[in-house]
């Protein structure tokens, strides 16, 4: 491009160089002179740039022999004679001819650039070409390699990604007895090894909140033991009859200790089932058969209300550990038997959707406010919509329901109302 400019401009300035002399010719105007010293310096300036150029010896010879027959012309138009003889030709008449063969000459190396320029074009097309073909032949020799090395990277990882996963959902299921172990890179490895010391770190502080719950709840017993006791004496008439105001004292003793002792009872249970989260007894059993004995187990508080149960479980049948699932339904029918209106009903629905047993309760209640939904299953975490019945619940039987079905690796939910649904989620073995 930068030569087919030049050897232009060269053609442009011996072709303004005619001009003048012609101009010249008829005028006689020095100024005109001066004009074609101008114009012969800049074509010093276009031969010394064509010349940097990377031309051919052809190109070379031809650029040599225009800029001497310019050079030539120069010498001969500065020694001219300044006298025109009418009619005849003077020897401004033999420039101008020979301007005209260098106008020719300049055109023919015009000419010869384009076409060396074009066969250059020519040369980088199918350079081009075959760096796309042998491009095109790598890619295609390539992409066998890239695929096995692809595949192969992805098995190595995914075996050591599998087992931090698992171990990642052993930690938030609570199962901190089993040892986390990842093969794989080392960085993996290394990683594996720091969960394993988050779960020894766990499983101590679970060991001590669970020996601090014990204790406690041991330690309340003894004193707790002697107030029911004295209660139930005064109340037997044992230190002599009790007046009105008396008996009513007695009785609010009564109601507390047996409150204390329900307390206490639910938080043994809460810590047994927070600690031995990991430890499942599975047994084969139809989930409509327990969720009858659940039913049955709470006839009187049902019948005191006057509710009826609605069970549809058809003949699912369950893997797992039966006291545990046994308690998760107890708890769920007791809240239930707590918050429905008398009268009411309550509903017992389980299905199999998948590879999971699904198992709904529900009751016909004022259902859980929007301020309770995140808290509800908080350990001691009372809601503000009072239960029904003598004694306040402790605020754990959801937690211990919640508890009881992480360690069968479900999930237990609180859905949309009308009144409360619970619903569990249980993997099927």
């Amino acid at each position: 491009m930068r030569m087919t400019q030049a050897s232009r401009t060269l053609l442009e300035n011996i072709t303004a160089q005619e001009r003048i002399v012609r101009q010249y010719e008829v005028l006689r105007d020095p100024r005109l002179l001066d004009a074609y010293e101008n114009l012969h310096t800049g074509f010093g300036d276009i031969v010394a740039r064509l010349a940097e150029m990377s031309l051919a010896a052809q190109q070379r010879e031809e650029l040599s022999a225009i800029a001497e027959r310019e050079n030539g012309l120069h010498v001969l138009l500065s020694g001219a004679p300044a006298v025109s003889s009418r009619g005849r030709s003077t020897p401004q008449d033999a420039v101008v001819a020979q301007y005209v063969a260098l106008s020719q000459a300049a055109q023919d190396l015009l000419q010869h650039n384009s076409k060396v320029i074009d066969a250059e074009v020519e040369d980088l097309q199918g350079l081009a070409a075959r760096a796309e073909r042998t491009m095109v032949a790598q890619l295609l020799a390539l992409l066998p390699a890239a695929a096995f090395l692809v595949f192969g990277f992805t098995r190595l990882l995914a075996g050591p990604v599998g087992q931090l996963e698992a171990a990642i959902g052993g930690l938030w299921a609570g199962r901190f007895d089993r040892k986390i172990e990842v093969s794989g890179p080392t960085d993996l490895q290394a990683l594996g090894a720091q969960l394993d010391r988050l779960r020894l770190r766990l499983m101590q502080l679970e060991e001590r909140k669970s020996r601090f719950l014990r204790h406690v709840s041991h330690e309340l017993k003894t004193p707790l033991t002697a107030l029911r006791e004295g209660s139930d004496l005064l109340a037997e008439g044992t230190a002599g009859p009790l007046t009105g105001s008396q008996k009513e004292i007695v009785g609010i003793l009564t109601d507390n200790s047996q409150r204390l002792r329900k307390l206490i009872e639910d938080l043994l249970a809460y810590s047994a089932a927070d600690f031995e989260r990991s430890v499942l007894r599975r047994q084969i059993f139809p989930l409509r058969e327990l969720v009858d004995a659940v039913v049955e187990s709470q006839r009187l508080a049902l019948a005191a209300r006057d509710l009826r149960v609605v069970v549809d479980a058809g003949d699912l049948v369950l893997d797992a550990d039966r006291e545990r699932i046994k308690t998760v339904l107890d708890n769920l029918l007791s809240n239930a038997v707590k918050y429905s209106p008398a009268s009411g009903a309550i509903s017992i629905r389980a299905r199999r959707e998948g590879k999971e047993a699904v198992v709904e309760v529900a009751d016909q209640g004022p259902g859980i406010s929007e301020e309770d939904r995140d808290r509800v299953f908080d350990p001691f975490y009372q809601g503000r919509i009072p239960a029904a019945g003598p004694v306040k619940s402790s605020g754990l039987g959801l937690s211990i329901a919640q508890e009881h079905v992480l360690a069968h690796g479900g999930r237990l939910v609180l859905l949309p109302g009308p009144g409360a649904r619970f619903q569990v989620r249980l993997p099927l073995q």
